[in-house]
């Protein structure tokens, strides 16, 4: 059962109405499971559609468009609400928001999930989000 977690995301995904995450495509939704090794990012979701990015890293939303060229990820420019968030979760998003800003080397695991590679070593990593409850 272990090796059909993937479809059964993909299935309550889209029996949720949101978009599934495609094989080898960032079109989807994604939770951010892992910040630079440092563990996942709260309230971290990206949701990308044909060329338009939305989510949040933790506090605000944020939004803008996205291109993806070979393996090389551009984002932006982003824009975000002002939220003030406590002080860990604004360090966290400022990261988040850095990292989002360079452009990015995209890597494909073949657990379903999504590696973000800056030129620097900074890593996002993502994974297939699971449907909201109803």
């Amino acid at each position: 059962l272990a090796g059909c977690k993937a479809e059964r995301q993909q299935l309550g995904q889209a029996l949720s109405g949101k978009p599934p995450v495609v094989a080898g495509s960032l079109i989807g939704r994604w939770t951010m499971a892992d910040l630079n090794g440092g563990g996942a990012v709260a309230g971290g979701m990206l949701e990308f559609s044909a060329d338009k990015l939305a989510g949040t890293a933790g506090c605000n939303r944020l939004m803008g468009s996205w291109q993806e060229d070979g393996a090389v990820l551009t984002i932006g420019p982003l824009a975000a609400t002002r939220m003030a968030c406590a002080p860990a979760a604004m360090s966290q998003e400022q990261r988040v928001m850095a990292l989002l800003a360079m452009k990015l080397t995209v890597q494909y695991g073949s657990n379903g999930g999504v590696t973000l590679i800056a030129a620097d070593g900074r890593r996002l990593r993502l994974v297939p989000a699971l449907p909201e409850p109803s």
